[in-house]
Formats: structure tokens, C-alpha cells, sequence
């Protein structure tokens, strides 16, 4: 897809300082880090988001931030990662090519729950057969 900034990476068409290519997945470092060595993975096959991409893509995935995990381990020694990625533009998704942020941490922060909303623990009985029906 020409359009898509991430497929014109993959193929080439679009300059990236690339750490990793794996059968189904590469890896370059954003090019707006939020930490020294933050990296990005994104499957070759262009998917919107992870519920859009295909079994074996995710596969491929999964596997290539695992590579690059231990990559980054060995290369800047962090205490810690964050790896996650924004599924939709109310997750702050801006590049609508899945895309698996790898972000080492030399310091303690806060984990993945500060970016919630917040919740009550109310019946959890009633959301996990809500959840489970679906």
C-alpha cells in the first residue's frame, strides 16, 4: 500500500534505520523514540490492527519482538521494557499499520495501568460472562 508509511519502509521505498528482518516482521527505531532505543515491529503484511491481521502474521509477530527484545537487552542493558502497542485512534494510533512499540526502560515509571481510564471492580462475575459470550 503506497499510502501506508509503513509498507513503503518494508519495501524499501522509504528510508528506516532498520535492527531486524524476520521472515514475517521487521523492526526499525522511531524516528521519534521515547526512549533511547525505542523500536518499532511491524508485520510485512499490511493490517490496520492486530484483530485485522492473520494467525500466522501474528505469529511472525510476536516472534520478531521477542528477537528484538533480546537484541536490545544485549546491546543497551535495561533494567526493564515496555511493549505494547495503540490499537485505534482513541489509543493515540496515528499510522494505521500495526506496529509493535519496544521501548526499554533504565528507570522505574509507571506500568501499562497509568494510561487507563479507571474502573471499579463492580461485578466481575457479570463482565467475564459478558466478555466470554462474545
Amino acid at each position: 500500500m503506497n499510502d501506508c508509511l509503513f509498507c513503503r519502509i518494508i519495501a524499501g521505498q522509504s528510508a528506516a534505520e532498520r535492527v531486524y528482518e524476520g521472515k514475517g516482521a521487521v523492526a526499525f527505531l522511531d524516528v521519534m523514540p521515547a526512549a533511547a532505543g525505542h523500536t518499532l515491529v511491524v508485520p510485512k503484511v499490511h493490517a490496520p490492527t492486530l484483530t485485522d491481521l492473520d494467525d500466522e502474521s501474528v505469529g511472525h509477530l510476536f516472534r520478531a519482538v521477542k528477537v528484538v527484545m533480546t537484541k536490545l537487552n544485549k546491546a543497551l542493558h535495561p533494567n526493564a521494557f515496555h511493549v505494547g502497542w495503540n490499537h485505534g485512534p482513541a489509543a493515540g494510533q496515528h499510522v494505521f499499520h500495526l506496529h509493535v512499540h519496544v521501548l526499554p526502560r533504565h528507570q522505574a515509571g509507571a506500568g501499562i495501568q497509568a494510561l487507563g481510564e479507571g474502573g471499579t471492580p463492580g461485578d466481575l462475575v457479570a463482565l467475564a460472562a459478558l466478555i466470554r459470550a462474545a
